[in-house]
Order: C-alpha cells, then sequence, then structure tokens
C-alpha cells in the first residue's frame, strides 16, 4: 500500500508519521524544508489540547512533553460597560508552541523514522492527478492556493461567503502572563476579539497578541495597514488599541519593552470559513481526498482548527488500515462523511461563536462568571467539540449544562 499526502502541516505530518507507525507507506510532498519552516513567517498562533497531545504521546513524541510549554488556564472577558469576565481551569494543561518550531520538528522526525519527504510544489489539478498515478491513494492536506480549486466550497456546510474577521497579530515582548498563567480572550462585542496567550517560541517565553476584527469596525484600523516594514508602528498602533478598547489586557503590558520579538514573527490576513467537498475526481479517473485544511477552514476564535486536523489525520489512519479493498471513490466519499461526523461540532460551534451571539451565550458566560463550577466545565469543553456544541446549541440545552455542571453531574 502507498499514500501521497500533500501538505506539511498538522494534519498531514500526524497522518503520515501514523501510518509509519501502522507500516503503511506514506510519502510526503512539501514545498517547504524545515528550516524554511522555522525561518518564515508565522502562519497561525496554535494551542493543543490535551486530546492532541495524547495523540502526540501515541506518535513517540515527546519533545514538548515538559510542562515548561503548558497552558492551564483560560481567561475570557468581555469588556466595556456591563462586561464580565471568568477564568477556568483545564482539566490536563494545553501546550502552547510556535507552529514553526512544531512542524519543523514533526518533517524531521518522519525523515529520521525513515520517510523521504518530497520537495515539490504541487500547484494544480493536473500535478495532482500525475501524483495519484503513482499511489493507492492521495490525500491533500495543503489548504492554501490553487489547489482548492480541486475541491469546490459546499455551500449546505459553509454559511459565509466573505470574512467574517480580518487578521493580524505577532509574538511580544513586554506583556506579563495572566494570574494563574494561561490564555486569555478578550472580546468587545460587536468590535472584534484580541487573544493574548502565553506562548514558546524561538525566545523563549513570549506572548501572542492577535486581533481579530470585525470588518469596518475600529479595529480594521491595524488590520487594514501593512505593518511589515513598520514593525515598531505595528506595536505602537496594537498598544493603543489594547488601551483604547481592552482596558482588562493593558496593566500587564509593560509599554518601554513592549515589543515584536521579530519583525519577520508577525501574521496579517483574513479567514473565510468553509468546508469545501472532501474528495475529487481527477481528471484520470482516480479520486484524491482532502483533510485538514484542504477540507475544512476554521477562524481561529475557538482555537480549534489544529487539534481537528490531528483528530481526523488519526480517524483517517484508521479508516486506511482497516480498508481491504480499492481506495476509490465510495472510499473517499465514505471515508469523508465518517470525518464529518467529527467535524462538524466543530464547524458548527466555531460558525456560531463568529457571527451574532444568541441568547445562550450571554446565560452560559454570565453563569460561568458567577460559578467557578460551571467556569471550569465549560473551558474543560474547549477540548471536547462535541459536548461543547451541544452544550450551547439550543437555550434549552445551555440551561441543562448550567443546571448539570452546578449539581456536580458529569456530561452535559
Amino acid at each position: 500500500m502507498s499514500i501521497g499526502i500533500v501538505g506539511t502541516g498538522i494534519s498531514g505530518l500526524h497522518l503520515a508519521l501514523r501510518l509509519q507507525q501502522l507500516g503503511i507507506h506514506a510519502t510526503l510532498y512539501t514545498d517547504r524544508r524545515p528550516d524554511e519552516i522555522r525561518s518564515g513567517p508565522p502562519l497561525n498562533f496554535v494551542t493543543r489540547f490535551d486530546s492532541t497531545r495524547e495523540r502526540e504521546k501515541a506518535l513517540g513524541l515527546t519533545t514538548w512533553a515538559s510542562s515548561a510549554y503548558d497552558n492551564s488556564w483560560m481567561h475570557m472577558y468581555i469588556e466595556g460597560p456591563g462586561g464580565l469576565s471568568l477564568r477556568g481551569r483545564l482539566p490536563k494543561p494545553a501546550s502552547s508552541v510556535d507552529f514553526r518550531i512544531y512542524l519543523a520538528a514533526l518533517l524531521e522526525e518522519y525523515q529520521r523514522r525513515g520517510g523521504i519527504p518530497v520537495h515539490r510544489k504541487i500547484a494544480d489539478r493536473e500535478q495532482l492527478a500525475e501524483l495519484a498515478g503513482q499511489h493507492d491513494l492521495l490525500v491533500v492536506a495543503a489548504g492554501r492556493g490553487a489547489l482548492m480549486d480541486t475541491f469546490p466550497r459546499d455551500p449546505a456546510r459553509s454559511p459565509y461567503l466573505q470574512a467574517p474577521r480580518h487578521l493580524v497579530g505577532g509574538l511580544f515582548h513586554g506583556v506579563r502572563a495572566p494570574e494563574p498563567s494561561g490564555m486569555t480572550m478578550h472580546m468587545v462585542p460587536g468590535i472584534g476579539e484580541v487573544h493574548a496567550p502565553t506562548y514558546h517560541s524561538f525566545e523563549g517565553r513570549v506572548t501572542v497578541v492577535l486581533v481579530e476584527a470585525v470588518p469596518d469596525g475600529p479595529f480594521t484600523a491595524v488590520t487594514g495597514r501593512d505593518y511589515r516594514d513598520e514593525p515598531d508602528q505595528f506595536a505602537e498602533d496594537i498598544l493603543d488599541l489594547i488601551t483604547t478598547h481592552v482596558p482588562s489586557l493593558r496593566p500587564r503590558v509593560e509599554v518601554g519593552e513592549f515589543a515584536l520579538t521579530r519583525p519577520v514573527d508577525m501574521l496579517q490576513g483574513a479567514v473565510v470559513p468553509m468546508v469545501r467537498r472532501g474528495w475529487a475526481r481527477l481528471d484520470d479517473g482516480t479520486c484524491a481526498l482532502a483533510i485538514g485544511d484542504a477540507w475544512i477552514t476554521n477562524d481561529p476564535l475557538t482555537a480549534q482548527g489544529a487539534n481537528l486536523g490531528s483528530a481526523l489525520a488519526f480517524q483517517l489512519a484508521d479508516a486506511l488500515t482497516a480498508h481491504t479493498g480499492p481506495y476509490d471513490e465510495w472510499f473517499c466519499r465514505t471515508a469523508s462523511e465518517r470525518m464529518w461526523a467529527t467535524a462538524r461540532p466543530v464547524v458548527d460551534w466555531t460558525n456560531m461563536f463568529i457571527g451574532a451571539p444568541p441568547p445562550q451565550m450571554g446565560t452560559l458566560l454570565g453563569a460561568a462568571a458567577a460559578d467557578q463550577r460551571v467556569a471550569d466545565r465549560f473551558i474543560a469543553n474547549l477540548d471536547h467539540p462535541a459536548v461543547m456544541w451541544d452544550s450551547i446549541s439550543s437555550p434549552e440545552h445551555t440551561d441543562v449544562f448550567i443546571a448539570g455542571a452546578r449539581s456536580g453531574r458529569s456530561g452535559t
């Protein structure tokens, strides 16, 4: 059996490493070598929850097992008049490591275990068909560029046609960790969000500041400007934004020390949340299967993209191992629909959070701010998307969840 994997994000790398463990030959196709991944700008700021860390343990990846990389607490704030705050402790800590460090190390581990990556840019459907002819199945895990034309948007599962948030962020010195140390999310109703988790990067422990701006709102003053040649101005404008709109974050910032760690440590862009069709029939009649960002693009608001990508990689590896027939259109359709059952709660939850908040969210956040038992149960569900979605999917479900948390009952 031979599986080709296009893309070396977390989905592609976890799939390749898992297949290696299971004795299935997997060839990775990548347009970046490890040192090129490390030296480039960040593409995201990922927090890996315990379920993903358990999969890493199963893969024999122990580099980031140390508590030095842990984030055990989530702090949430709603800014403005009538605002509130809450904090909850994760039952097992998450890990926040610069994904450039992480992905480069995983690619090197794939090589150390005998894998030979093919350094090649795969840019279009014709090249995909060429690769598909060399393998029993081609899996596409690269979520950028012209390859996405191969997997058309699924309108029934993709309510957004434009990006509901514009993003800009970077790694900063001069921001103290919250007490207790962990991740923070600051929501400014009608304007956007500011995330400020502690993070491990090339210069050690730093802080991410990621701004998510509602289009045409006040935050677009920073998301709409090109700062590539103005890192100092970027830090100054971010500080002004925090001072004006995010008062709960401002006391953590040391003005004389607040600065980007390096000019390259900055990202800017926009995400259109989207589910594409999970498989494609190529021009030669073979099929390709999409996972990760090639299939589902989530806004980072709920910090689920990479964790979902890892979960789906393991699920697909199990399906590939168990299947005894050809990896044909039937297999691709069936595997994609089974993975959708795992992915759907993440998609529905993220789409709800990024839209106009439903009334049950105010009820839940208010209850969590007033009762630590509710806060802890709510934050624990960051690592359990299906349970999270069930708990917020309707006012009735939210009431049941709150009552269960207050009484100490398990589940939702």
